[in-house]
């Protein structure tokens, strides 16, 4: 992660900065050369989606802790001050003559009170609370997972994907120069009359479209170029340079250890968490056929009062409250909080069964791309062979252009099958490892 870091601020500080309105600017494109382990990481830290996934996990985290506040006092302290404008007295003819003033109360007074709270009893409403944040931050924290792992597996897929296309590119380069000496090759040979017209046209067909090929080829690396900077969430204009290369030792897998693997997936958590979460829903709403029990002890004071001191008022209570009748709401919500676990059964079984099938469809991919390379490989040994061979022939004589320009043609197909094929077959085995829940756990 600090790696990614030190990239993310490196990239910001030379590819972020727009110029001035109006200002002309050369500044050249920042160059980037990233692993695919950095690229990850990178993308990971950019990521938005990520990061507020991220921030849902804080908040189901809260939830928790707000639940558990059920079994915990709550303590409130409390003060008023009050102020009329006369104060209450009663006033009456004294035995001894003049007038008697009795003060009932003050002008200004000034209550303190203390009380401290506890839920004895909820009938399971706070268990339930309980059950459901604590399944509820699983929940979020296996989507985090999920959603790691897809950054993961886009990342990777547009990394490969940029090495195949820079290569194919070069591969056409490589077919320009050589249409080009060819071409060169059949006006010496036609100069020299062992060769006809229609050779050299040939020659300058296949250098032609050998250079629209290279015009594409180009385009395609540079739109990969593009798809990976954004998913790494950098300056578009960013020329990336991959690290990696797609020659790989690829692993054995058995589809049955795989379909096993693959019950581990966050997807599957996530939605075992919802059945969870259903099954505490509907605790939570049969607690309203049972009564609450709480106990509450308060001081309280009011200074000044009848005989102006102090005088402490302590008091404990006893509340039991039962809802005898709801007019039906309780049962209600408890016939929806059921419907709720039907329904996440029903979700989850869905889920099962296409994590089951995503699994097979990565495995036959996958083992379909190792049996690519290996053919796609002798393809381009052959080709390559045919072409010298071709080359050799024009040269000499012997060969016709269309000959060198269908194995030219030929070879450079074989050589973008190849590349093809070592790219297919590293992103299907990061397909193959996310559906098996093979990738690594988020640090």
């Amino acid at each position: 992660m600090k790696t990614a870091l030190i990239l993310t601020c490196s990239l910001i500080a030379t590819a972020t900065v727009a110029p001035p309105a109006g200002a002309q600017t050369s500044a050249p494109a920042p160059h980037v050369s990233l692993s695919l382990h950095d690229a990850v990481q990178l993308a990971l830290v950019n990521n938005l989606a990520y990061q507020s996934a991220l921030t849902d996990e804080l908040s189901a985290e809260a939830k928790v802790v707000q639940a558990r506040a059920a079994f915990q006092p709550t303590v409130d302290a409390g003060y008023a001050y009050s102020h009329t404008q006369s104060e209450g007295a009663f006033v009456f003819p004294s035995p001894t003559g003049g007038i008697e003033k009795v003060v009932v109360s003050a002008e200004n007074v000034n209550s303190v009170n203390a009380t401290l709270q506890y839920a004895l009893y909820t009938g399971g409403a706070a268990q339930a609370a309980i059950g459901q944040a604590a399944a509820g931050l699983a929940q979020t924290q296996n989507q985090l997972a999920g959603l790691h792992n897809s950054v993961i597996q886009d990342t990777t897929s547009a990394y490969f994907n940029l090495i195949q296309t820079t290569r194919s590119a070069q591969v056409a380069d490589t077919a320009v120069n050589v249409a080009t000496e060819d071409l060169k090759t059949a006006n010496e040979l036609y100069n020299a009359g062992t060769a006809a017209k229609v050779d050299v046209l040939r020659s300058e067909v296949t250098l032609a479209d050998a250079q629209v090929n290279d015009i594409k080829a180009h385009n395609a690396a540079l739109l990969a170029n593009a798809q990976l900077a954004n998913i790494l969430d950098i300056n578009l204009s960013s020329i990336i340079t991959p690290t990696d290369v797609l020659e790989t030792q690829a692993p054995s897998y058995e589809l049955d250890s795989l379909l096993t693997s693959a019950q581990t997936r966050p997807e599957l958590a996530a939605a075992h968490d919802a059945v969870t979460i259903a099954d505490e829903a509907v605790k939570g709403a049969r607690a309203g056929y049972l009564p609450d029990v709480s106990v509450q002890v308060q001081d309280a004071s009011t200074l000044p009062n009848f005989v102006n001191v102090p005088q402490p008022q302590l008091s404990e209570a006893l509340a039991v409250t039962w809802q005898l009748f709801s007019g039906g709401l309780t049962r209600g919500k408890v016939q929806q909080a059921l419907s709720e676990v039907d329904k996440a059964k029903i979700n989850l079984k869905l889920i099962d069964n296409n994590v089951d099938l995503e699994v097979r469809e990565a495995y036959f991919n996958y083992t379909a791309a190792q049996a690519q390379v290996v053919a796609a490989r002798d393809a381009t040994t052959s080709a390559r062979e045919n072409f010298r061979v071709n080359q050799i022939r024009f040269k000499a004589g012997v060969g016709t252009s269309l000959e060198l320009s269908d194995a030219l043609l030929s070879t450079t197909q074989a050589e973008d099958g190849y590349i093809s094929a070592l790219a297919d077959l590293r992103i299907s085995l990061v397909s193959l490892q996310r559906a098996a829940g093979l990738l690594p756990a988020q640090s």
